[in-house]
């Protein structure tokens, strides 16, 4: 059976995607990215492989700017083949305020899994997950990826949730965010000629009460981005942009699953409050 069909009908049967309608929107679902793709990876968390994934992002925490919230171990849990991430606010601010953060980096960290999953896009890589965002003015959702051995810039985001404004929070929980950075010098960590390519993408469908599917297809010579199986965005690489994600020095990539608060947007702390990022699976693809 080829890849590509056999993709299909394995999505086909677990996922159970969101069909869209309505003028100008995504009106039904795709078939990913064409091609023959070999599943190299299928996260169903039945339990949390230590070996894959571990607690915090790929950077120190302390690197992690403009942040109100404290990473937790005790706010990652599986329930019921799902990975949750928590975030809770008991009312007392930033000090009282915890989050959810998984990575799989392979960067050998302490803060990093025993293995985790590289993610390179020689040969083309394509990433999916099937997600719940949380919704709640100034929480930041993201899954996204970049150099495992903390380098930035690159990075690739797969999806960010802005929240910022209580007056247009059901359109900000119905657009989705994609975006890649990278150095105009082409040196992987090389801050000062930072550039990023930021995209949102109006869904019609609230991002926070439905399960989606999250995808990216990383090809050496672009990205494309993928909502409910179906192409939603494509950048092609600029030569600095395509020296500065395949450098030596950047690869290979790992993955993210976080929650930022107060970064974009502004919770209210004073108040006790719970939300969830839920993963219901994951998968890594490789190009054949």
């Amino acid at each position: 059976m080829d890849g590509d069909r056999r993709r299909r009908e394995l999505l086909a049967g677990v996922t159970g995607l969101t069909v869209l309608g309505g003028a100008g929107c995504l009106d039904r679902e795709g078939d990913g990215p064409p091609g023959e793709w070999r599943l190299v990876l299928e996260e169903t968390w039945e339990t949390f492989d230590t070996d894959r994934w571990a607690v915090g992002f790929i950077d120190r925490e302390d690197w992690i700017p403009d942040d109100d919230a404290t990473v937790s171990a005790d706010h990652v849990a599986v329930e019921d083949g799902r990975c949750v991430l928590t975030i809770e606010s008991d009312g007392t601010g930033p000090d009282g305020c915890k989050q959810g953060v998984i990575n799989s980096s392979v960067g050998g960290e302490q803060w990093h899994p025993e293995t985790g999953v590289p993610i390179d896009p020689e040969p083309a890589t394509y990433v999916e997950a099937r997600l719940k965002l949380p919704g709640r003015v100034g929480i930041l959702p993201a899954f996204w990826m970049h150099p495992a051995d903390m380098t930035w810039p690159p990075e690739i985001d797969i999806v960010e949730l802005f929240q910022r404004d209580p007056s247009r929070a059901e359109t900000e929980r119905r657009t989705l965010s994609v975006d890649v950075h990278w150095s105009d010098s082409g040196k992987p960590g090389d801050r000062d000629t930072h550039r990023h390519d930021p995209t949102s993408i109006e869904t019609e469908i609230d991002l926070t009460t439905t399960f989606n599917v999250y995808g990216c297809a990383w090809y050496r010579d672009r990205i494309e981005w993928y909502f409910n199986d179906r192409r939603v965005h494509t950048v092609h690489s600029s030569s600095a942009m395509l020296e500065s994600l395949t450098h030596e020095d950047a690869r290979p990539f790992g993955l993210i699953l976080s929650n930022h608060v107060n970064r974009i947007g502004r919770a209210d702390l004073t108040e006790p409050w719970t939300e969830r990022l839920v993963c219901d699976w994951l998968r890594v693809w490789e190009r054949t």
